[in-house]
């Protein structure tokens, strides 16, 4: 039992290191997941004085089966696509990059936009993402560059390079949106399974009824990603962002 959560303790702590990397030391998903770490392995340090409080472990227990149980949401409501394929705008959101390069998680929602844009050539692409943590230039910058190597016609990306968060990536998509459309159109939204539905919760914050066409997570990074991902969903429930 100790072994099983000092492991958990583990994974959530991997979770907000790269979260750090990523989004920086100093947010609420970080706060969280250390959180969560740390009473793992506060518990498990003390467990052979603590399991006799069965509230407590009740309560560890339960917080654990919920995170794996919507991990589970998680990964189905990313793995279905209910693009069209006649979509005006694609939205593609960013996951980090690394000295300005693409990689990772993030080459694989590009990837995913170059196969989707092969089947609707005439689309709008908006490659969203700011400048990260310890970069010297945007996400956008960089995704548009990873597209237009990819063979995609640089005339119609555009760039939302100020994004900090997924629903600022929503939100400040949706003002180049009204920049550019009179009226409302189609939009799809291209990013990771595990962050498909945070995604279309923001999207329609911010007016848009998207469609949904995910990119695949890599295994390596899957169960870091979830339990940064539940962390993220439980903030928005929270705070509504």
């Amino acid at each position: 039992m100790k072994i099983f959560l000092f492991a958990a303790g583990a994974l959530a702590f991997v979770s907000l290191i790269r979260n750090v990397f990523i989004s920086g030391p100093f947010n609420n998903t970080t706060i969280f997941l250390g959180g969560i770490a740390f009473a793992l392995w506060g518990y498990g340090y003390f467990f052979d004085k603590l399991k006799n409080q069965k509230w407590l472990t009740a309560s560890i227990f339960t917080m654990l089966f919920l995170v794996l149980g919507f991990s589970v949401f998680l990964f189905f409501y990313g793995s279905r696509t209910t693009a069209t394929f006649d979509e005006d705008v694609v939205i593609v959101l960013g996951a980090g990059i690394r000295d300005g390069e693409v990689r990772g998680m993030l080459a694989g929602r590009l990837n995913a936009a170059v196969s989707y844009h092969r089947q609707n050539p005439d689309a709008l692409i908006i490659v969203s993402g700011g400048i990260g943590h310890r970069e010297v230039i945007s996400e956008a910058e960089a995704m548009a560059r990873y597209l237009i190597q990819r063979g995609v016609d640089p005339n119609i990306i555009l760039l939302e390079g100020v994004a900090y968060s997924t629903y600022s990536n929503m939100r400040y998509s949706r003002v180049i949106i009204d920049e550019h459309f009179d009226d409302l159109p189609n939009v799809v939204v291209i990013t990771s399974g595990f962050h498909m539905y945070r995604s279309v919760r923001f999207a329609r914050q911010v007016g848009l009824d998207a469609t949904i066409y995910a990119s695949r997570t890599p295994w390596a990074a899957t169960p870091f990603a979830y339990a940064r991902e539940v962390a993220s969903v439980v903030k928005m429930w929270v705070i509504g962002r």
